[in-house]
């Protein structure tokens, strides 16, 4: 009888890391089986058909899944846990993520370049972020896509994941700008896309904790800059090139590991935290994603910032979410 594969689920598999993730995990190892769980299904189609063109002997599976709704959270759980219900489920990316851009800052492009330019092209100063977005759960749209959608799928996986599953968030350097306990989903806020991934660093290691007694572990990868389809909402396709030149001009010059550009590249610490032997990762520390001027890509590893006050607060406003969508009024 042959065995069951391992089963790996990327949410916002269809494009960029997440696609990048999946082309790596069938190429280094034919034993997993793929699923991606994204919201747009077409585009989910045309990435499994991609994956499957190149590897026509892999198991790639399609679960619509939107982390900005609770309703559409609990459905994907559920497909997920009828997929994996011949084995568990190895491996968890948290991906999926969005950054709602509103239009250029140009007087933090101008402030940026002058003041700090090295600091300037690692960040997302450039960029204005729309405020004031909520969705139809309430909750703050970027803070609900990329940190609770998949705090209640960890949730509701967990135990599909016993017994040697692991979590990896994918991260972002650019995570300490403007959170306020306040607002700590940043309705309000300036830099939303910063602060959800501020709460991922904070969250990684009390979660990591929470999750070991099943036997799984939770970690947290950094892509480096990746010049993926974030820009395509400016509908400057000329300014998406010009950024993609110029990071490789930078790369080359001064050599910024960071600057990993492509997708491939930008998951090698996604991948790290997923393949690598359980003695060799640390929920204490964070993968980054780096390369060489050439492009070789390689991994680096650094302590991962965390706030214990802070995370606590977290951890208690999360699971509050969780409890009130537990609630048996509560229409799933």
């Amino acid at each position: 009888m042959t065995p069951a594969k391992r089963l790996a689920v990327i949410t916002g598999g269809n494009s960029g890391i997440g696609l990048a993730i999946a082309r790596r995990l069938l190429s280094l190892n034919s034993e997993f089986r793929v699923v991606l769980a994204c919201r747009n299904q077409v585009k989910g189609k045309a990435a499994r058909d991609e994956l499957l063109m190149t590897y026509p002997q892999a198991q790639v599976d399609l679960v619509e899944l939107d982390t900005s709704s609770v309703a559409s959270v609990e459905r994907a759980a559920i497909a997920l846990r009828a997929i994996s219900s011949d084995g568990t489920i190895s491996l968890l990316f948290c991906n999926a993520g969005s950054m709602a851009i509103d239009s250029l800052d140009i007087f933090g492009i101008v402030s940026g370049l002058l003041s700090h330019p090295i600091a300037f092209f690692e960040s997302s100063e450039a960029l204005r972020q729309k405020r004031g977005l909520v969705t139809a759960d309430g909750m703050g749209e970027t803070f609900q896509t990329n940190v609770f959608g998949h705090y209640l799928l960890i949730a509701r996986l967990t135990e599909a994941m016993a017994g040697g599953g692991r979590v990896i968030w994918t991260g972002s350097a650019a995570s300490q700008l403007q959170f306020k306990a306040s607002d700590y989903q940043h309705v309000w806020g300036d830099k939303p896309y910063e602060s959800s991934k501020y709460i991922v660093d904070q969250i990684a290691i009390p979660l990591d904790q929470r999750l070991r007694p099943f036997g799984v572990l939770c970690l947290v990868a950094e892509p480096g800059n990746v010049c993926t389809n974030f820009l395509a909402g400016l509908g400057l396709p000329f300014f998406e090139y010009l950024v993609v030149g110029v990071f490789y001009f930078i790369r080359f010059v001064l050599g910024i590991a960071r600057f990993t550009i492509n997708a491939d590249s930008g998951a090698e610490g996604c991948c790290y935290a997923a393949l690598a032997d359980e003695e060799c990762v640390d929920s204490r520390i964070k993968y980054h994603s780096q390369v060489t001027r050439t492009g070789k890509a390689y991994v680096g590893q650094f302590p991962l910032a965390h706030n214990k006050d802070t995370a606590g607060f977290l951890m208690g406003r999360l699971d509050g979410l969780v409890k009130r969508f537990d609630e048996p009024n509560h229409e799933k």
